[in-house]
């Protein structure tokens, strides 16, 4: 009568979309638990991806087989690369997103 599930996700922001997207890409299926379906992955009111910690981040996600940069690339309106006036270790990619754009592809992924 009711669903089996190998995998429950609670919350759909970035990290529980990233879980409820490696849980199926492993064959698991998955049920993504959220009160929201409009805020699924939702940005704040600066929509990056990037800079000197989350850039780290978003390039170990993606390394791992994640989505956030795949939808951010998808998604992007804007890209800068910080800190090039100090030395290269700070260098540091950041992509502005379409707020909207970014939401509709994960709900899509």
């Amino acid at each position: 009568m009711f669903p089996k599930y190998n995998v429950i996700v609670v919350g759909a922001g970035h990290a529980g979309c990233e879980a409820a997207v490696a849980a199926a890409n492993m064959g698991s299926k998955v049920l993504l638990v959220t009160m929201n379906m409009n805020t699924i992955a939702q940005m704040s009111c600066n929509p990056a991806m990037g800079g000197v910690a989350k850039g780290q981040i978003v390039r170990e996600i993606d390394a791992l087989g994640g989505y956030s940069g795949i939808v951010t690339d998808y998604s992007m309106v804007q890209f800068r690369m910080l800190n090039m006036s100090k030395g290269p270790a700070m260098w540091s990619p950041r992509a502005q997103s379409d707020r909207m754009m970014f939401a509709a592809k994960w709900r899509d992924a």
